[in-house]
């Protein structure tokens, strides 16, 4: 008998993070990162990539924001958005 998924339903489907210090690549400035459920085909994207680089990419594809900028934005940003994504991993 299979086991039923566990109920997802406690991830929001949005998490917006307002970033503690707003950085900027060339002409544009990023002050926050929106969130959501990462598809299969951008979850392919990190796949195989461990650590803080895996991290990175994560948050990078599913924001949208570019990944120069994200490696610019402070750990604790950087690991709540991460954390969020990889609720939908489990």
């Amino acid at each position: 008998m299979d086991t039923p998924a566990p109920a997802q339903s406690a991830i929001p489907d949005e998490l917006i993070i307002t970033l503690r210090k707003p950085v900027t690549l060339g002409t544009e400035t990023y002050t926050q990162l929106v969130l959501r459920e990462p598809t299969a085909a951008e979850w392919e994207q990190w796949d195989g990539l461990s650590g803080v680089v895996c991290d990175q990419k994560a948050v990078a594809v599913v924001s949208g924001v570019p990944l120069p900028a994200v490696r610019m934005i402070g750990a604790r940003d950087l690991v709540q958005g991460a954390r969020y994504i990889a609720r939908f991993l489990d």
